[in-house]
C-alpha cells in the first residue's frame, strides 16, 4: 500500500526547493512526497485529506484542522520543539500523531542562545552603532559585561538547557537551573544546581528562558519576577515570548531594575513598530530566528523525516506528543494498514 506524504508550502521556496535548503529530504526515500497547497495559519480537512503523514515548519491545528479520523494524517511532523499552536486534543480525536525535533534541534538552539546570551553581555549591538556611526571617541561608554565568574541560570531544564550547559563548560560561571519537572540528581549530571524561581531570579547575572509555553508559563516571569533580579542581570528569551510578561519587561528595562535583554520572541509577532524594545539601546532584538542556521534545517528535517520514515513501516516514532492517541482504535486502524 502506498505512503503519501505532503510537505507544507512554508517548507517550499516556491522554485521546487526548499525555502529552508538541505532539510535531508533523502531520509524520507523510498517514499515520496508533494508539497500540498498552502492552507493559510491553521490546517484545514481539506489540505490534510488523504494524506498519510505531514511535515510542516508554519501552520497550526485547530479542532476543525481535521475530518473524518480514517482519512486524517497517521503523523504530522513539527519542525521544531514548540507546540503552542497545535491543539493536541483535536490531533488525538483525530487518531494523529503529532512528533516535533528534539533531537534536531538541541545542538543549535542551545548554540544560539550562547550567542544571543554573549551578545547581549557585551553589547555587540551597541558597539557595532558606536562603529558605524564613527562613534570611537565614545568607546567606553557601555563596556558590557564578561561571562566568567557570572551566575547564569535557565528558566526550564530540558535538552536544550543541558547542552547549553554543555557549551558553557570553558566558561567559569555558577550554574542554576529552576525546572519543576526534575530532580537534583538529573541536574548534579551537569555540574547545575536546582533552585526555586524567586532563587534564580535573584542569584543570577543572566537567566535564559527556556521553557515551553503551557497555561502554567503564561506570563512565567513577570512584575514580581523581574523585581527580584539583579539591577546588573540581564534577561535572555529565545523560547515563547509569552512566557515573559512583555509590559512587565519594559517597565523594568526602562526603569533601569535590570540591565538589558536578549529577545527573540515576543508576546505578540510580529511586534509593532511602536513597541519600545525595539528602540532600547541595551536590548538585542531578532525577529524569532536566531537558530535558523543550515545545522538547524538538516537536523530538523532529519528528525521529522526518520518519524515519518517510522510511522509509514507500521512503527512508533521516538518523539510523540500526544502519546495518548497511540492506545486509541483511530490511530492503531490506521497503522495496520503499514505494519506489514
Amino acid at each position: 500500500m502506498s505512503f503519501s506524504v505532503g510537505l507544507s508550502s512554508d517548507l517550499s521556496d516556491g522554485v521546487g526547493g526548499f525555502s529552508w535548503g538541505k532539510i535531508s529530504i533523502e531520509t524520507l526515500e523510498p517514499l515520496s512526497w508533494e508539497f500540498i497547497k498552502p492552507t493559510g495559519s491553521n490546517f484545514t480537512p481539506e489540505v490534510l485529506s488523504g494524506l498519510n503523514a505531514v511535515a510542516f515548519a508554519g501552520p497550526g491545528v485547530t479542532s476543525d484542522s481535521f475530518g473524518d479520523p480514517d482519512d486524517s494524517p497517521l503523523v504530522i511532523s513539527r519542525f521544531g520543539v514548540g507546540y503552542d499552536n497545535i491543539d493536541l486534543a483535536s490531533c488525538t480525536r483525530a487518531g494523529t500523531a503529532l512528533t516535533i525535533t528534539p533531537d534536531g534541534s538541541q545542538k543549535p538552539v542551545a548554540t544560539a542562545a550562547l550567542t544571543l546570551l554573549l551578545s547581549t553581555m557585551h553589547r555587540l549591538i551597541a558597539k557595532d552603532q558606536l562603529a558605524r556611526n564613527h562613534g570611537w571617541d565614545k568607546r567606553i561608554k557601555g563596556l558590557g559585561m564578561g561571562l566568567n565568574g557570572k551566575t547564569i541560570g535557565t528558566v526550564g531544564f530540558g535538552n536544550v538547557a543541558t547542552e547549553f550547559f554543555r557549551l558553557l563548560a570553558p566558561f567559569d560561571c555558577t550554574r542554576l537551573s529552576y525546572d519543576p519537572w526534575k530532580v537534583q540528581h538529573e541536574a548534579d549530571l551537569h555540574d547545575v544546581k536546582l533552585v526555586d524561581l524567586d532563587s534564580l531570579m535573584r542569584e543570577c547575572d543572566a537567566i535564559i528562558v527556556m521553557a515551553v509555553l503551557t497555561p502554567d508559563t503564561r506570563h512565567l516571569i513577570s512584575t514580581k519576577q523581574l523585581a527580584g533580579m539583579k539591577k546588573t542581570a540581564i534577561l535572555i528569551n529565545l523560547s515563547r515570548g509569552p512566557i515573559v510578561d512583555e509590559a512587565a519587561l519594559i517597565s523594568a528595562l526602562e526603569n533601569e531594575d535590570i540591565a538589558g535583554a536578549g529577545l527573540d520572541v515576543f508576546e505578540v509577532e510580529p511586534p509593532l513598530k511602536e513597541n519600545p524594545l525595539l528602540k532600547m539601546e541595551n536590548v538585542i532584538v531578532t525577529p524569532h530566528n536566531i537558530a535558523w542556521t543550515d545545522e538547524l534545517a538538516f537536523g530538523m528535517g532529519r528528525s521529522a523525516f526518520t518519524a515519518i520514515k517510522a510511522i509509514s513501516q507500521g512503527k512508533i516514532p521516538q518523539f510523540v506528543v500526544n502519546k495518548e492517541v497511540l492506545e486509541t482504535d483511530q490511530f492503531k486502524r490506521k497503522l495496520a494498514r503499514f505494519s506489514s
